[in-house]
């Protein structure tokens, strides 16, 4: 049984050290990493069984059982095997809850598309000069953004001026002032 729990530890601290690794290199090229995620009925189900939970689990699973056998407590073998799934339950649990749950929902709205940006309300905060660029200054999903932007009738608009996105093309958002549109978003 010890073997086991050696086996686990060590072979999730590798696997730990590989996934880094590969995560990395991932990254660079652009591939995520594995998801089990669905999205049914407009719901999306999280089924918590991602690969850093998995290599989790093994780790605390093979590190408690190990030190459970080492310390010889003179428990029942099915007692450790209890006590070590259950810690690695609790650790993988709360490695999904504490920190993946909150960092895919970061990751889920930090990105608005353009299509949700064109009639959203701005503010320059860089006067728009004739012709010229300035920089406004939008809220969208709670996250405050600033982006290059250019009058769409090619006239000043200064610093402080409340503005609608009209259309965004090359990174450079077109706005209207709400003064010449007359109307408030």
């Amino acid at each position: 049984m010890l073997l086991a729990f050696q086996v686990c530890f060590f072979t999730s601290i590798g696997l730990i050290i590989i996934s880094f690794l590969l995560g990395s290199i991932f990254d660079i090229i652009g591939l995520d990493g594995f998801d089990l995620d669905f999205h049914l009925f407009g719901n999306t189900l999280l089924i918590p069984a991602s690969p850093i939970l998995l290599e989790a689990f093994f780790l605390v699973f093979g590190g408690i059982g190990w030190i459970l056998l080492d310390i010889n407590l003179n428990f029942p073998k099915f007692v450790i095997l209890l006590l070590s799934c259950i810690a690695g339950i609790f650790v993988s649990l709360s490695v999904h809850k504490l920190v993946l749950a909150p960092l895919k929902k970061a990751q889920n709205t930090s990105a608005p598309n353009i299509e949700d940006l064109v009639g959203l309300k701005a503010t320059v905060t860089e006067s728009i000069y004739s012709d010229g660029f300035g920089e406004i200054r939008y809220v969208i999903n709670g996250n405050s953004f600033t982006s290059p932007a250019k009058s769409t009738n090619g006239g000043q608009i200064k610093a402080g001026k409340d503005v609608a996105i009209c259309w965004i093309e090359d990174y450079v958002f077109y706005v209207a002032s709400l003064d010449d549109i007359g109307t408030q978003i």
